[in-house]
Parts: structure tokens; sequence; C-alpha cells
């Protein structure tokens, strides 16, 4: 482990990193673009080369004392690297801001501020994601598209249909571990979302909307080490998604038995079950219609090349008359 003098400061920035030095190197970059300045950045290099994140740290202008450098022999996953880095820290507040995403210069100034004015335990941001290539040591932005735009608030009801605001979007309070505990290192994805769940049954949240505060960048097609863990490890992420369900579940039915539990599902199954019918009629009837309408297309085309047929016919025959009439007449004459 290698440590650099922690000095006071207002925010903790954990920043998970695992051989992605170009990564990393622009997440260093941006945590230097703050405009508030008032934090201290803990780098958890799990398992990854030492020397490379020695030597970005050691490159950074601007680091100085504001940097702690955590080296894990061993890869111990993703949570356990947040709680190392949130157990060597002693900020007031608390960001997860990883090695491959990025924030606007206002990120920081913006959420401090909420937090000081207000009660909630965090907030979070209008985050925006960034489609991203990597060449080399070459970074190149392939487009951006809105995440979770229909919100307006972090609230328990909407997390619990997936995560709604990414680590990258979130600043806060490092007391509420006190309450919700760490974050789960049996987990190996979705360690995030299920501590949201924790926290939003304890607590309430803020949010800022307007302009996205938050980038959440993503690598289609990237694999190894410069890929997405919820685009490379998809199934990871459904096998322990359905995990932290299953266990929300027991501890609810070990609460208040399993009748309540059984009568939604028959109801959910029952629902399911109609608007598989009501599917199935519907594309029999588009079937249906789309037989229609080729039939109707093919009585159509008859009709047109009938037409076309009768207006040639009526077209010869008046020529011919006119024609005859002017050999009647010259003859005549």
């Amino acid at each position: 482990m290698t440590e650099h003098t922690v000095g006071p400061a207002e925010v903790a920035i954990i920043t998970r990193t695992k051989n992605r030095p170009v990564l990393l190197r622009r997440a260093v970059q941006d945590v230097l673009a703050q405009k508030f300045s008032n934090w201290h950045l803990i780098i958890v290099n799990d398992g990854g080369e030492v020397a490379e994140v020695d030597a970005i740290v050691a490159a950074a202008t601007g680091l100085n004392n504001r940097v702690t450098v955590l080296h894990h022999a061993r890869s111990l996953g993703m949570e356990a690297a947040s709680n190392a880095g949130i157990e060597s820290s002693e900020s007031e507040f608390l960001s997860i801001h990883d090695d491959d995403d990025t924030w606007h210069p206002e990120f920081l100034a913006q959420t401090v501020e909420y937090l000081r004015t207000h009660d909630d335990a965090g907030v979070g941001v209008r985050t925006e994601i960034v489609l991203e290539e990597i060449d080399g040591s070459r970074i190149e932005e392939t487009g951006r598209v809105p995440f979770a735009e229909d919100i307006s608030s972090l609230v328990l009801g909407d997390a619990l249909r997936y995560n709604r605001c990414v680590p990258i979007s979130l600043l806060y309070r490092r007391d509420v571990h006190t309450l919700v505990g760490g974050y789960d290192e049996t987990l190996n994805a979705v360690g995030d979302w299920e501590f949201l769940l924790r926290l939003l049954q304890q607590h309430t949240l803020g949010f800022i909307d307007g302009e996205p505060l938050a980038f959440w960048h993503h690598r289609h097609g990237a694999q190894g080490t410069e890929g997405n863990s919820v685009l490379t490890g998809k199934e990871e992420h459904q096998r322990f998604d359905k995990l932290v369900r299953d266990r929300y579940l027991q501890d609810y039915v070990k609460q208040h038995g399993l009748g309540g539990v059984l009568f939604l599902a028959g109801e959910g199954k029952a629902q399911a079950d109609h608007l598989h019918q009501r599917l199935n009629y519907s594309e029999e009837l588009l079937h249906e219609l789309r037989e229609r309408a080729i039939r109707s297309e093919e009585r159509m085309t008859a009709l047109e090349n009938s037409i076309s047929d009768a207006s040639l016919v009526s077209l010869l025959r008046r020529r011919y008359r006119r024609l005859k009439g002017r050999l009647g007449r010259s003859a005549g004459s």
C-alpha cells in the first residue's frame, strides 16, 4: 500500500481502478478540473499494475498532498475497493468516481452546496451516457444519449426497477454508513444498486435537475479491462440482480409470510397470460389485415391495368376516326 499525506477535506472521492491507465489518467484530470477544490482523492488499485498507477499520480500536476493510493496485491472486487477507500478517508461527504467516468466541472460545487443547505442524506444529478472508443492512448467520443431522462427525483419506488442513480451521479454523507452499512462485498455486480436500496429505505436523496453534471461512459464492443462491467458482464449483472431481489423476498416472507406475495405472483401471472392472449389476437388480426391489404393492392393493380388498356383502345379509335375522316376528305377533293 502506498499512501500520501491525507489532508483535511470536505469531500472524499473514491476511484476504483485496475489496469486501465488511459482511463485513470483522464479520471485524475477530471477531478483536478473541479471548480470545488476542498477534496481528497483516494485511488484504489484493485490488483492492477502498481508502477502504472504510481506513475500517473506522480505526473499529475496539482494533486500534491490531496491523494491517497491504495494498492491491493490481488483483486478483491469493486465493493471491497469502495469500502477500502471509504475506510481510509475522513471526509464528511463521499462520492464514487470510477476511473472511466467523468463529471461536469460544477459537479462538486453544486452537490456540496446542496448538502450544506438541505437535510437529505445525499444528492444525485441529471446524468448523460457518453459513448466512446479507445484507440491506443486515445479516447474518441462517438455519441451521447440521456440516462433515466424521465426522473425528477430519487425515490425507492423507482430504484426497485433498476439503478437510476449510478455511482458517478451521487454525492452522499459519510454518516449514512453507520446506519445502512458498507457496500456488500459478496456481490460481484450490482453492489452500488443494492447499497442504494438500503440507503433509500432509511434516508431521502435530493436531485439536481437541469443540464447533466455527471457522465457515465460506455464502450460498446470493448472487451477485457477496457470494457464496462455493465456491458461486458451483462449475464453477471442479471444473475446478481436476481440474487438481490431473492434475498429481499426471503426477508419479507420471513416477516410477513408467503400468502400476500403468492397472491400477487398469481395475479401477475394472470395479467401476463391475459396480455399474451391479447398479443396473439393482435398478431392474428395484423396478419389478416396484411392479407387484405395485399389482395386490395392486387385488385387495384388489375383495375389500373384495365383502365390503362381501355384508355389506349379509346385513344386508338379516336385517332383512327380522325385519320379516316382526313382520307375521306382527300378522296372527295
